[in-house]
């Protein structure tokens, strides 16, 4: 006998995540869940609306659950008409069916204002990511200062949400910071230099902010400097000295409970997250789910700090913590000190 309406368990949190195609290749494999042949086979270029795909689930057990969706198209074809990508990532978040927030990954973050253009297209709060990502690469920030006991930090892409929001909690916390553009210093106590190279000159502790890399030459990066990078491609062009530690300034270990399947474990690998670890903006929507909260953490050009810090409380109720990483693999803070 089934148990009385009033005693069945309440129906858990939703999200869903939104992400593109990076490669033709990656399109391909995209379609592989869902038995799309012509994606697999590449004779269709996944830029119709109803191209888009399911990708795999999560389950934060007993907490919430989450759908990963995928638009087939990649950077180049998304850069390159907006509005349809727009649309398409909106077909892509009816495939996941009812949710509460909807996230959004890499590019799918960028275009269309920063969701934005998304968000008047649905009825649940679109978050793009930024009020995690800030949250990640602050904290893995400050642990490379602390055991390198260094208190000057320069910031690369500060102009973006995400290096605003951390160039100005790191001056507030007292560090003498650095940005790679006199109006990323306007409103804050920062140093301002004219450009990237200059930013990075002498640095030890670097900070890769933009929402797109290759910025800063390797030849510009000092011996025994540590890169926490947030930028897809990276911030750093071509191979610095072997000397140079590049983290992922986005990495966050997850609790015992998180459940991703082998859908899910195949797209941690391929995301390249690696199976202990994920990125930030993957977690927003699910924080935001959890919070009830009717109010996107992050949207547009908008990134409050204190929804930065109230991100991070969140994620960490839920058993989340930034984690100090290279690649897949946890790196230890003491290979952090300079010989």
């Amino acid at each position: 006998m089934a148990p009385p309406a009033d005693h069945l368990p309440a129906p858990l949190p939703r999200f869903c995540f939104v992400v593109h195609a990076l490669s033709r290749l990656h399109r391909g494999i995209m379609g592989v869940p869902s038995g799309r042949l012509d994606l697999v086979g590449q004779w269709n270029d996944g830029t119709r609306p109803d191209d888009a795909v399911p990708v795999c689930s999560f389950q934060l057990s007993g907490v919430a659950e989450g759908v990963v969706v995928g638009v087939p198209m990649i950077p180049a074809d998304m850069l390159a008409d907006q509005d349809r990508a727009v649309n398409c990532m909106a077909h892509a978040v009816k495939l996941a069916g009812p949710v509460s927030a909807v996230g959004l990954g890499s590019l799918c973050a960028v275009v269309g204002g920063r969701g934005d253009a998304l968000a008047e297209q649905l009825a649940p709060p679109v978050t793009n990511g930024g009020a995690a990502t800030a949250w990640a690469l602050l904290e893995n920030v400050r642990a490379v200062c602390v055991v390198r006991q260094e208190d000057r930090v320069s910031i690369v892409g500060a102009r973006s949400p995400v290096g605003q929001a951390v160039a100005r909690r790191l001056v507030e916390d007292g560090f003498d910071v650095t940005v790679d553009h006199p109006r990323a210093a306007r409103s804050i106590a920062a140093r301002s230099a004219q450009t990237a190279e200059e930013a990075v000159a002498g640095a030890t502790v670097i900070v890769g902010a933009g929402p797109t890399g290759g910025t800063v030459p390797a030849a510009c990066i000092r011996d025994h400097a540590v890169v926490i990078d947030v930028a897809i491609p990276g911030t750093v062009i071509g191979r610095p000295d072997p000397s140079v530690r590049i983290l992922a300034g986005e990495a966050v270990s997850f609790p015992a409970h998180w459940r991703k399947g082998f859908w899910g474990w195949l797209y941690h690998v391929l995301s390249g997250y690696g199976p202990n670890q994920v990125f930030a903006c993957l977690i927003e929507p699910l924080v935001l789910a959890c919070s009830h909260r009717r109010e996107p953490y992050s949207i547009g050009r908008a990134l409050d700090p204190t929804d930065v810090v109230e991100f991070g409380e969140a994620a960490q109720r839920l058993g989340f913590a930034p984690r100090l990483a290279k690649g897949w693999s946890a790196v230890d803070s003491n290979q952090l000190i300079v010989p």
